[in-house]
């Protein structure tokens, strides 16, 4: 028998006495199934950036051989597992696998599980293999496929690997695959030859793989020679950098829909996700060819450039009447007019700056390089006015163009257009670095636009959380905030005149009384204001100490008054949200959306008193 043949025997014994190992931790019945012994290489091992995010335990191995090996399983299926194992509710533990979060406690209970995996696979070569080795489990870590840099050694080195994998279920329930994967060395397999996948997916490259190979020599027997295989190796670099754009793009339009829907209050749908690159003749000829509004994005961090995203008016006109809840035939007219300005015009700018922040928070999430949008500038636009020949409104070139449908009950609407220079992605390898002068042109520019750290569309806030916040435990714990909200644009700061003020926000004025009560009697102003009224005037005329948003019931409502709060154009002091029957899922979208704490309501005195002290400052 040959050395790959004895270790898939011992592998493979190992994956065969796991499930019943796990199964008595966890006191679940476990299954493990599809056991698959392979030979391949880190770079194929992630190919498919379909990959979901993933729980990256790191192990090693002692004995005869030393070195490091990796536990890779889906982040949602750890969860799973750690929460089973310290039998957290059912509906926590699911919260916790939709939102892909391992932390804390669960992080720790999953540790325990993957300890057990390492002690499986000691026991196994322990039993069956000549040579000694152990298997010891380190640190547990997650790992976004799209995020792996292919030129570096993270997060392993480049190089043969054995995987042993399987599908792992517990009851009817499918957990996805549990993977190690061991240096090929470690098993003495170094000298076997992995064949690099020869897989091409895209039909371009595909072409380029054929001209490739008819243009390469041949020796006299015509025989070709060798050199046609390196060379078809190095040319899907366009192809993955397509692929991983893709993925997060298609990621972004699904959060994107569903923070604009919070913002509507609206249940909005996002489909039929379209990503293409194009030219700017195409563009204006085939994809947008009606009236729109054209919105700049400005891109910054590792690639820098300007994208747009083009709206047609009548969807801008929904939109931001939506937001500001114009009677809906008041929309409709505007619709039907074409007329966008004033309040719907301003409504549709938050619209824009909600998906700049999407946009910004899953590149930071999932994109190999730091990218942030930051929504500047928009005008509208003509398509058949537009001179080809122009500059305006951007240059011909190769662009990479992301448009998804949107969907909102009681109106027919459009599609949404994200349109981007091919560089900013690492699509257009003869352009993809800018001169220096350019650069600095550009960084210059936009020294005056880029938010602040936990403003809306700029790097998330190193802000720790309060030792108040960490330790409460009369209310749901609160999250450091990684992603505030604000207008890309800062204004010049113009100070307040007026007096300090609290301002309380409910869905009737009255949802404020007990508040106004405790606070008037802490000498504190308060200003009362419903969900529905505007707030840029009082930023403007006051200072607001603090806010206290106060729902009736946790949900939408609260959630777009919050969002809308950044548009005041000034740093929003502490806010607390409080309202009845929290859950973790709403806790995160308050803290999401800008909560400093979380009240619990019905509250005493005592405890409105408490988070006031906390949070709130009276002016010096």
């Amino acid at each position: 028998m040959d050395q790959l043949a004895i270790v898939d025997v011992v592998c493979k014994s190992a994956i065969e006495n796991l499930a019943g190992e796990i199964g008595v931790l966890l006191g679940q019945e476990l299954t493990c199934s599809d056991i698959q012994l392979n030979l391949t290489t880190r770079d194929d091992l992630f190919k498919d950036l379909q990959r979901k995010k993933t729980a990256l335990t790191r192990m090693t191995v002692e004995g005869d051989h030393d070195g490091d090996c990796y536990l890779l399983a889906q982040i949602s299926s750890a969860a799973i597992l750690g929460g089973t194992l310290i039998m957290l509710p059912e509906d926590v533990i699911e919260e916790s696998a939709q939102s892909e979060k391992l932390d804390g406690e669960l992080d720790d209970a999953f540790g325990e599980v993957a300890n057990i995996i390492a002690g499986v696979f000691t026991q196994a070569f322990v039993d069956k293999y000549a040579k000694n080795l152990r298997f010891i489990k380190k640190t547990v870590e997650e790992l976004i496929p799209t995020k792996i840099d292919p030129t570096s050694d993270e997060p392993f080195p480049p190089g043969n690997y054995h995987v042993t994998s399987c599908n792992i279920s517990i009851g009817e329930k499918n957990l996805g695959p549990l993977e190690l994967v061991v240096p090929a060395a470690i098993f003495d397999l170094g000298d076997n030859n992995v064949e690099p996948s020869a897989e091409i997916e895209d039909p371009k490259e595909q072409q380029q793989a054929e001209v490739i190979a008819e243009s390469e020599p041949v020796t006299e027997n015509n025989e070709p020679t060798p050199e046609p295989v390196a060379a078809v190796e190095k040319k899907p670099v366009f192809a993955d950098a397509k692929k991983i754009t893709d993925v997060v793009f298609n990621a972004m339009v699904g959060q994107a829909g569903e923070e604009i829907g919070a913002l509507l209050g609206q249940n909005l749908k996002c489909d039929d996700i379209q990503l293409v690159m194009t030219s700017k003749a195409d563009f204006f000829s085939n994809h947008c060819i009606e009236k729109s509004i054209l919105t700049k994005m400005e891109v910054s961090g590792d690639r820098e450039g300007q994208g747009y995203m083009v709206t047609q008016v009548p969807d801008a006109v929904v939109l931001g009447g939506t937001l500001i809840m114009l009677p809906e035939d008041q929309i409709q007219g505007q619709k039907s007019s074409g007329q966008f300005d004033g309040d719907v015009e301003d409504a549709f700018g938050e619209v824009a700056n909600i998906l700049s922040g999407s946009l910004t928070q899953v590149f930071l999430d999932r994109y190999p390089k730091q990218l942030r949008f930051v929504k500047t500038e928009a005008e509208t636009i003509v398509p058949t006015k537009i001179d080809p020949t122009s500059d305006q409104p951007f240059p011909e070139g190769n662009y990479y163009l992301a448009s998804f449908a949107i969907q909102m009950d009681g109106h027919e609407l459009n599609r949404i257009l994200l349109i981007f220079p091919a560089e900013v992605f690492g699509l257009d390898n003869e352009h993809a670095v800018d001169s220096a002068q350019a650069q600095k042109t550009t960084a210059d520019a936009k020294k005056t636009m880029e938010p602040a750290a936990g403003e809306w569309g700029g790097p998330p806030s190193t802000e720790e959380p309060t030792a108040a916040t960490k330790t409460n435990t009369a209310s749901p714990t609160v999250e450091t905030n990684t992603k505030g909200t604000s207008d890309a644009t800062p204004q010049p700061t113009i100070e307040p005149t007026g007096s300090p003020i609290v301002l309380l926000i409910g869905n009737q004025e009255t949802d404020a009384d007990p508040f106004v009560e405790i606070l008037s009697s802490a000498e504190y102003e308060c200003q009362v204001l419903t969900f529905q009224e505007e707030v840029k005037e009082l930023f403007q005329q006051h200072k607001i100490l603090g806010i206290v948003l106060i729902m009736e019931q946790v949900g939408e409502k609260g959630f777009a008054s919050a969002i809308k709060l950044q548009s005041a154009g000034r740093p929003l002091p502490p806010i607390i949200f409080a309202g009845s029957e929290w859950t973790r899922s709403a806790v995160l979208r308050a803290v999401k959306y800008g909560a400093k704490d979380i009240l619990v309501m019905p509250a005493s005195s005592d405890e409105i008193q408490d988070k006031v002290s906390q949070h709130f400052k009276k002016a010096s």
